[in-house]
């Protein structure tokens, strides 16, 4: 399988492997870096839109929004200056927690998701949110931000999303874009093996760093404004997989947590790009 960017067929396979598909590799570009899987055949029409994301059954609603409460707010406080009086598109909303929290400040919000099974909610929660691009585009409805957040490291081909969803920006308006860091220091420095075996989805069928990131846009024809580097979990949770080998640790050893001190290990990761996030701003 040939790179997904620059189209190479030299690469390396990545030390770990796909938690749930042991018959699926991590391919990284000898070329370029993109890191990608070696077979996207598992992904099959219908497969967002039936749930296949969560295998056999949909979350629990209430759950869902109570484990994405914590990253709803990092962004909505992060953005929140920048919807304030303005119209908002968050593609690929989940469960809607952002755009619940996004309806104090902006003038009007929408979203797009495929997954069917979540519309009742979204109707309950007095949200609109469309059931793909086509629909939206239909609308005829222009944004100012556009938001996509762990979202194009799962499309089959985010260059022709990334530019269908430019469409949709008003003039002078800005797409937002956060990813998963394929640089992630608990991957690359510290090469934790554990996590290795851990990380790796098979939902996720590229994972991108600033520089393939920054690739990835210039290809869609787009500008990008600023790049930033986000530390999602803190440096206890770091620890515990160094020691123990397992996630959680920013729970059980939340002791260890501290907003100064993670500020400070985000800033270092950031200054060598190891951060596990990285936020992007775009605009056409």
């Amino acid at each position: 399988m040939s790179c997904y960017l620059c189209k190479s067929d030299q690469y390396s396979q990545r030390a770990g492997s796909v938690r749930d598909n042991s018959n699926i590799d991590i391919l990284e570009c000898s070329d370029c870096g993109l890191v990608y899987l070696s077979s996207l055949n598992h992904i099959q029409d219908g497969h967002y839109e039936e749930s296949g994301m969560h295998g056999d059954e949909v979350p629990d609603i209430d759950n869902w929004l109570k484990e994405t409460e914590f990253d709803d707010n990092r962004r909505f406080e992060f953005i929140k200056a920048k919807i304030t009086n303005k119209t908002i598109l968050d593609f690929g909303c989940g469960i809607g927690g952002f755009l619940d929290k996004s309806k104090q400040s902006a003038d009007k919000v929408a979203g797009i998701e495929l997954e069917i099974a979540l519309q009742t909610s979204f109707k309950k929660r007095g949200l609109n949110v469309f059931l793909n691009l086509s629909a939206a585009k239909e609308n005829n409805q222009k944004y100012d931000i556009i938001t996509a957040f762990h979202v194009v490291e799962h499309l089959q081909d985010p260059k022709s999303i990334l530019k269908d969803l430019s469409e949709l920006l008003a003039g002078g308006g800005e797409m937002i874009i956060e990813v998963p860091n394929s640089d992630d220091a608990l991957l690359t420095l510290y090469e934790n093996s554990d996590f290795q075996k851990f990380t790796y989805w098979s939902q996720h069928l590229f994972l991108f760093n600033a520089k393939t990131m920054a690739e990835l846009i210039k290809q869609v024809g787009l500008k990008i404004n600023w790049i930033k580097h986000v530390q999602r979990y803190p440096l206890s949770n770091h620890l515990h997989w160094l020691a123990k080998g397992k996630p959680g640790g920013h729970k059980k050893w939340n002791f260890l947590n501290n907003s100064q001190l993670d500020q400070e290990y985000e800033y270092q990761l950031a200054a060598i790009g190891k951060t596990d996030t990285i936020i992007v701003g775009i605009s056409k």
